[in-house]
């Protein structure tokens, strides 16, 4: 045995690094996105700062009563007639709409304090000055789900074997995948740079599991450190954010 102190003692072990090799050869196979996001993202374009009139359009669909204020059910629909709209074929519609679903909560509360409140109901409801921001946080929301999905049940896409989080034995076997398409179809900072110990930073209550608020946190973090253009319009009204996007 070497003794302590012993100049010939074995270095340390080093940090985890990302499962980047195998991730590029994956990433050069990857396809530009699964078909219903690459549906949801072209159906949700409209949040581009040119498509004002398309928007225009949107809000009055989406807000039937005329109100000025968009609840997390008035949201929920509008999603679903976009898609269907898009697709010209309901059923399809509803399709992708049900796969998407359970990320329009974390968009829709995102989304909601973007902007400084000018009422009592601002922070609880989405208002005309917040929606271009939600259009784009849907789409941010359904990639992150999208990837979460694939790694939880070790499966793409929802299927029965997923319970909506993620165990570190699950994180373990799809950390290439999450690489892959950080390194593809979905190019976020923390997805890029996965590794193992990830795990323990998304897991911030401790117990063993990551669920989607949790994954969505952490992605959403990386973004706003890096100040990346998803990262600029995610700060939108945080306290440490200046002022909000234009």
């Amino acid at each position: 045995a070497l003794a302590a102190g012993d100049e010939r003692l074995a270095p340390a072990a080093p940090a985890p690094k990302p499962a980047v090799p195998a991730a590029k050869e994956a990433a050069k196979e990857a396809k530009p996105a699964v078909p219903e996001l690459d549906t949801f993202l072209r159906a949700f374009a409209f949040a581009a700062p040119s498509e004002a009139v398309r928007r225009e359009e949107a809000w009055r669909l989406w807000d039937p009563n005329g109100n000025g204020y968009l609840s997390l059910a008035e949201v929920d629909l509008g999603v679903k007639m976009t898609l269907q709209s898009f697709l010209k074929d309901a059923g399809a519609g509803e399709a992708v709409w049900r796969r998407f679903r359970p990320s329009f909560i974390r968009a829709f509360n995102d989304a909601k304090d973007a902007a400084a409140a000018a009422s009592s109901l601002s922070d609880d409801y989405v208002t005309k000055g917040e929606f271009r921001l939600l259009l784009s946080y849907l789409g941010y929301y359904a990639t992150w789900f999208e990837v979460f999905a694939m790694v939880d049940g070790c499966s793409d896409g929802t299927t029965a074997t997923d319970d909506r989080r993620i165990s570190r034995e699950e994180w373990e076997e799809g950390i290439e995948k999450v690489v892959a398409a950080g390194l593809s179809w979905a190019p976020y900072v923390a997805l890029r740079s996965a590794t193992s110990a990830s795990f323990d930073e998304m897991d911030s209550n401790g117990g063993g599991y990551v669920l989607l608020i949790e994954f969505c946190a952490w992605l959403k973090a990386a973004e706003v450190e890096a100040a990346t253009p998803a990262g600029l319009a995610l700060a939108a009204g945080d306290e440490q954010l200046a002022a909000p996007p234009a």
